[in-house]
């Protein structure tokens, strides 16, 4: 089994002023870059600086406004011959829509995400529009993660609380992994395990929770690289992803506005690590101290729309084993959202 880590990996502030060094150092002379639709006002001054002094010569260059499978197959044949990477700057959707070309290009990529509101950036699956539905596709991790610290802790804040809460989410994902294999006998991979509790625990332990604070948010950056390269590792989304994702898409398509979608897991690991008797006042603890507990109180979430995931979130994978699989755990989290005091504060 092949399994792709990045070589190239940076998270610091100001790196975004040295992403052309980087890329001249890892033998990137010639890039298609990606930026994200109204990112480039951002970061234009840093990154034309950059890229310029260290003789990165931009053969193609594309906004992404979209994330349909047909716009990324159009754009896979755009980029030019003799290309030696990819730079995908900016947001979710663009380093998306830029991992699946070099996915079926057999192009390097290098990711730096503007802002670390999930771990999609670093993980092994796009997430785009497939005849209309979102779908998660096969892709690789990219080859190089470039993160400057400085830009992700002045993005809205719900950005950050967003990949705290996906981040957070590994305690809960693995242990209905393992869940999985007492009740079904589903193989799991422990170093794959040992690697996304690692990143978690990183995050959760920090003595100081200063959502701006510089190592706060180095800690989450490599957290998520972490969750990551876990999935890498087993080739699957189990280490990262369980029920607290489960509830996040059925709510996503029951919602009139969903929220971010680690804001949604965030919420939903709180309640899932209740049923697992998992560490969950460990986690109140941590979102009640960073202040993602009052940011979602202050931007709750639709109450009948969650109720609803609930019941629907075990069909949204096929074959996919959770503590929401048993109707009993289904019931005692809806009960949760209607009358427990700490968490029905969530849902308005």
């Amino acid at each position: 089994m092949n399994i792709t880590i990045p070589s190239l990996l940076r998270i610091k502030p100001g790196a975004l002023a040295k992403l052309g060094k980087y890329l001249r150092n890892s033998g990137y002379a010639k890039i298609g870059l990606f930026t994200s639709d109204g990112i480039r006002g951002v970061v234009e001054p840093a990154l034309s600086v950059s890229l310029e002094s260290s003789e990165i010569r931009i053969v193609y260059a594309e906004t992404v406004t979209d994330n349909r499978i047909e716009d990324v197959f159009e754009s896979a044949f755009a980029v030019p011959q003799g290309v030696d990477a990819l730079v995908a700057v900016g947001g979710g959707k663009a380093i998306d829509f830029c991992k699946y070309i070099a996915f079926i290009s057999h192009l390097p990529l290098v990711a730096v995400p503007t802002s670390l509101s999930n771990d999609g950036f670093c993980s092994p699956v796009s997430s785009l529009y497939v005849k209309g539905r979102r779908s998660s596709l096969h892709t690789k991790i990219p080859e190089g993660v470039v993160v400057d610290t400085a830009l992700a802790i002045g993005a809205p804040p719900r950005f950050l609380y967003s990949g705290m809460g996906d981040l957070i989410s590994n305690v809960t994902a693995v242990r209905d992994w393992k869940l999985a294999f007492y009740e079904r006998g589903e193989k799991v991979n422990d170093f794959s395990v040992l690697t996304a509790m690692q990143a978690a625990d990183n995050l959760l332990n920090l003595p100081v929770k200063e959502l701006t604070g510089e190592p706060f948010v180095r800690t989450l950056a490599g957290g998520l690289v972490m969750s990551g390269v876990a999935m890498e590792i087993c080739g699957s989304s189990r280490p990262s992803s369980g029920s607290d994702h489960l509830l996040s898409h059925a709510y996503d398509l029951l919602a009139e506005k969903p929220s971010l979608h680690g804001l949604q897991v965030g919420v939903a690991t709180c309640g899932v690590a209740v049923l697992q008797q998992n560490r969950a006042e460990e986690l109140k603890n941590f979102v009640e101290q960073t202040g993602f507990a009052e940011h979602v109180r202050q931007n709750p979430l639709e109450r009948d729309a969650f109720l609803k995931a609930i019941k629907t979130a075990p069909s949204v994978k096929q074959d996919f084993w959770s503590v929401l699989s048993l109707a009993e755990n289904r019931a005692a989290l809806e009960k949760l959202v209607l009358w427990d005091g700490w968490y029905k504060r969530f849902f308005a």
